[in-house]
């Protein structure tokens, strides 16, 4: 069982390696929405889930890292979206990893939840 905890931690850890590497490259387009941070960030991920748009390739999940702050990202971190509320603007930063298949389309969605 330990073993199991040690493996899941490490997976938890390169994800978040993934993410803060993918970041320091900047994102790939960034946008900006009068709507709150929770509303879009559950837009992008239940756009970026839809099968009929991208094909069963990848889960989608949605972290909160602090009140009005969320990452919506895939599985392996291939496309995520950091989406930050403050002062009645919400901020999008959409990131993918170079040579990611779909990137204008993930990104376009993006573009339809402001």
């Amino acid at each position: 069982m330990k073993q199991w905890a040690g493996v899941a931690a490490l997976m938890l850890l390169t994800g978040c390696m993934s993410l803060n590497q993918t970041r320091s490259a900047g994102p790939v387009q960034v946008y900006s929405s009068q709507k709150p941070a929770a509303a879009v960030a559950e837009c992008v991920k239940v756009t970026w889930a839809d099968v009929q748009m991208f094909g069963d390739v990848a889960d989608v999940f949605m972290k909160t890292n602090a009140p009005g702050d969320f990452t919506v990202y895939t599985t392996e971190a291939q496309y995520f979206a950091d989406v930050v509320g403050k002062g009645g603007t919400t901020r999008i930063s959409f990131y993918a990893k170079p040579n990611a298949p779909v990137k204008d389309q993930r990104g376009a969605v993006v573009a339809t939840c402001l």
